[in-house]
């Protein structure tokens, strides 16, 4: 088996682990969606979702956002990319990393594909280090992040309930140009 095939294995058998309801993962969603808008984010934009899963990002921006843009998922469960390695072929207005960086060894590459690539900006969900043991949530989580490190990245953070305690997750937002 190839490395690829092997790859979109692994990321089919993360897809069938117990997972949420929807309306309970819906949070991180809906803080993306906020977030992207205040960056100016238009239906002229194309969003790319890195990790998109079961592409539920995309079902909230157009669903209780109204949104109408193109919308194009990255995920090794859909396509077999290697997030590891990956590198985006162009540029795009948004990327979306929504609890994707804490599964990467080294998630500050994946950070400085996003700042090269994206004409808008990003935005990133994950674990918050300081409330949750983020190893434990899952065992693919292998890199925890803090809000410090995120910030030292040049990502604008804030604090939310996304796992059901009280800021347990936190939410990154990178623009190219300054949020009015």
């Amino acid at each position: 088996m190839d490395t690829r095939n092997r790859h979109r294995n692994q990321c089919e058998e993360y897809a069938r682990l117990d997972r949420r309801p929807y309306f309970e993962r819906k949070a991180r969603y809906e803080v993306a969606a906020d977030r992207m808008r205040r960056g100016g984010l238009c239906d002229r934009d194309i969003v790319v979702d890195v990790g998109a899963g079961y592409t539920e990002l995309d079902v909230c921006l157009r669903v209780d956002h109204g949104w109408r843009g193109r919308y194009v998922p990255v995920d090794g469960w859909l396509d077999g990319t290697d997030l590891e390695v990956w590198k985006p072929e162009d540029t795009f207005g948004w990327f979306a990393a929504l609890e994707v960086l804490e599964h990467l060894k080294d998630p500050g590459r994946l950070v400085e594909e996003f700042k090269a690539k994206a004409t808008r900006g990003f935005v990133i969900t994950t674990p918050n280090p300081n409330v949750v043991d983020v190893l434990a949530m899952d065992p693919t989580h292998i890199t925890p992040l803090s809000r410090d490190v995120l910030e030292s990245w040049g990502i604008y953070t804030t604090v939310h309930k996304f796992y059901g305690r009280h800021e347990d997750g936190i939410a990154g937002l990178w623009t190219r140009e300054p949020v009015r």
